[in-house]
């Protein structure tokens, strides 16, 4: 629990980079929403890192890293974007999102 850093925060007078109590006291204590796992469990939403760590598997290296391809930053990026927008079930409302500023 967060409240058990309290006793070990460091003093206001010692500066940021030697108080890494306080920096992970303060980190928590604004995603604390982010932490609730039991809400996160009832609602059926995942909890485990491991989904997101493996994507980038299939989701980027796919198709980023084919033989004989090189990608200049911005087109990767891009890239990157689009292929993220279809696994997550948006690839239709982001076309039609873009034929309606373009009309």
């Amino acid at each position: 629990m967060i409240q058990n850093l309290t006793p070990y925060l460091e003093a206001p007078s010692i500066g940021g980079k030697q108080a890494p109590v306080r920096a992970c006291h303060r980190y928590l204590s604004n995603r604390l929403q982010q932490l609730d796992y039991k809400s996160a469990l009832e609602n059926g939403l995942p909890i485990g890192s491991g989904e997101i760590e493996s994507a980038h598997r299939y989701v980027i290296q796919e198709r980023l890293k084919l033989a004989g391809a090189w990608w200049r930053d911005h087109n990767a990026d891009a890239m990157i974007a689009l292929r993220v927008c279809r696994e997550n079930g948006e690839w239709d409302s982001y076309w039609s999102d873009c034929n309606e500023m373009a009309a």
